[in-house]
């Protein structure tokens, strides 16, 4: 099974360290959307992230764990996130710019409309509007990752 790809283009907390270690509730492709409950009791700092059930309140997080994989064999599309370890999670800011597969976003994404985050899912979905939600990334351009179509998206809600 092929997975989302995500290309952390621009992102504030690369460079400031605003991150979580997150525990995950299921397996979850890169480019997945938590948000950040208690300690999640595996020791550390590693925090409990779900699926969000707010959306128009909650603060989402990107999740993009570095790919690496063992066996040479394996792309980029072979990475995913397993129940039991811990996942990075990236705080958004403003301006940030994200590129994700397609396959890791519902619905069609157009040039100048929006993704936002959807109740109970951890996958972004393709809106006309940006509506209410507390976070909203306005797509700035269509393009190819790793051969796979992909949407590139500037944080414009956070």
């Amino acid at each position: 099974m092929a997975h989302a790809i995500v290309r952390l283009d621009k992102l504030q907390a690369v460079y400031a360290g605003n991150l979580e270690s997150v525990d995950i509730e299921k397996d979850l492709d890169n480019g997945s959307h938590v948000v950040v409950g208690g300690l999640a009791g595996m020791g550390g700092e590693v925090v409990v992230g779900s699926a969000p059930a707010d959306v128009e309140n909650e603060e989402v997080l990107l999740v993009a764990t570095p790919e690496l994989m063992y066996d040479e064999r394996l792309d980029l599309e072979d990475f995913y996130n397993p129940v039991g370890v811990p996942a990075r999670a990236y705080h958004y800011t403003i301006g940030d710019i994200v590129t994700i597969t397609d396959d890791g976003i519902d619905g069609a994404t157009v040039v100048g409309e929006y993704v936002v985050p959807q109740n109970g899912s951890e996958r972004l979905i393709a809106s006309d509007e940006r509506g209410t939600t507390r976070f909203a990334g306005l797509v700035i351009a269509k393009e190819n990752l790793h051969g796979k179509p992909a949407t590139v998206y500037r944080v414009v809600g956070c």
